[in-house]
């Protein structure tokens, strides 16, 4: 009996692995730790509304300046997100992913040394700048490893982190600093991020396309001329768009719920974040069932992604109104809920269409753009526009701006939907 003979398994014996468990297990392993990051990065890209009142008593800073730190802040991802992407193009997805989750936690625990605006600025603007990098290459990097009969769901994942790092924000971030304070809440959030980074670094990077069954080398021309291409496709400008206004309503109408049931409602902040926390939480089954079904029953069809995204964005525009200008607190919780569930059933779609409506090779700088175009409104202008109208007409007026928002992204989809030959798939 020859030694390979010798050492062959029987049939049916699962003690050896085969090729295809391997590759399972191993684009899993890449799933749980890019998910795990994505969770930290919302967290902290959060944490600041989760302590916005202790440290607007503390630092006696007004809606306004508050406004600002998060314009500041989003600003400095705006600019890192091209740059980041260029980058990958000379030092490749995972070396750039790594030294930037470095840079992010360091930079988010520094936050806990602020002393007023200038250093608050200062440590939220290296903290988005450093969250930019993993905005712009997760996308592309998990199209690589699931195909197309599964990224709906992969996604729809994907975007749950942002509940579950919005929940961990507020309420193991709004916990601490009720106990602790705001300082130790930004250092204990900050560290998560040097372990994953270490996760990171041991991920083996996919090629682009290889999901696809076509792999092709990442190409070195780290050119704007090339980079900028994606900008010349009509249904990735259009999605761009509504992206950028459906995160202006999330950073408005969600990110100042916990503020507006304070001062509208009478609830203390620590109850105000702890709703928000266990709204986030409790809802987050509705992304990956959501996933699921636009996966298996509308991806195929050219309108089925953003025509269900325009319906779960206007649903949630009408909710979020009737939590805003209702005088219950208990119809007031139970719309926002609503709403919250509305749009997260489909969040999913919002990165499948950004990464399937260009080809594989531009899908980190789609992804770049993605973050870059949403957060430019969302992060920059959005938050400073609802600061100001609070300062000026109180914030029972000026969060209303958070469903106009959605009602504007969900306009932008249902145009996408009627476009049938729009939605370009990608190789």
């Amino acid at each position: 009996m020859s030694a390979t003979h010798a050492l062959s398994p029987p049939v049916g014996d699962g003690s050896f692995a085969t090729p295809a468990d391997a590759a399972r297990a191993s684009r899993t392993r890449a799933v749980v730790v890019m998910l795990a990051t994505g969770t930290a990065c919302a967290m902290e890209g959060m944490i600041l509304s989760g302590l916005l009142t202790p440290m607007k008593a503390d630092l006696r800073l007004s809606d306004t300046a508050f406004g600002s730190v998060m314009a500041v802040s989003t600003l400095a991802g705006i600019v890192g997100a091209p740059l980041f992407a260029l980058l990958t193009g000379r030092f490749g997805r995972k070396a750039v992913l790594v030294g930037t989750v470095i840079l992010w936690s360091v930079a988010s625990a520094g936050s806990a040394l602020a002393a007023g605006l200038a250093t608050l600025v200062f440590w939220r603007a290296l903290t988005s700048f450093g969250i930019a990098a993993y905005q712009g290459i997760a996308p592309g990097w998990l199209a690589d490893l699931y195909d197309r009969k599964a990224r709906n769901l992969v996604f729809a994942l994907f975007m749950a982190r942002n509940k579950l790092g919005s929940a961990l924000a507020f309420g193991f971030g709004g916990w601490i600093a009720a106990r602790y304070g705001w300082h130790q809440a930004f250092l204990l959030t900050g560290l998560p991020g040097l372990l994953l980074a270490l996760f990171l670094f041991h991920l083996p990077e996919p090629r682009p396309g290889q999901a696809d069954g076509r792999p092709i080398d990442a190409p070195r021309d780290a050119s704007w001329k090339r980079q900028v291409a994606v900008l010349r496709i009509g249904p990735y400008v259009t999605h761009l768009l509504a992206l950028s206004l459906f995160f202006s309503g999330m950073m408005t109408a969600q990110m100042w719920l916990p503020p507006f049931l304070h001062r509208v409602h009478g609830l203390d902040n620590l109850h105000a974040t702890r709703f928000l926390s266990a709204t986030l939480l409790l809802t987050m089954p509705a992304g990956p069932l959501g996933g699921w079904l636009t996966g298996r029953y509308l991806a195929r069809r050219a309108w089925g992604l953003p025509a269900s995204l325009a319906a779960t964005t206007l649903i949630a525009a009408v909710l979020f109104t009737v939590s805003f200008t209702t005088g219950s607190l208990r119809v007031s919780e139970i719309a926002a809920l609503g709403a919250i569930v509305a749009f997260g059933s489909t969040a999913g779609s919002l990165t499948t269409l950004l990464i399937e409506t260009v080809p594989a090779t531009l899908r980190t700088i789609s992804g770049s753009f993605g973050a870059m175009a949403s957060t430019a409104v969302s992060g920059f202008f959005a938050p400073w526009l609802l600061g100001a109208l609070s300062d000026q007409y109180g914030l029972a007026r000026a969060i209303l701006i958070g469903p106009l928002f959605y009602a504007c992204a969900g306009l932008l989809w249902i145009g996408l939907a009627l476009r049938p030959a729009g939605r370009k798939t990608s190789a």
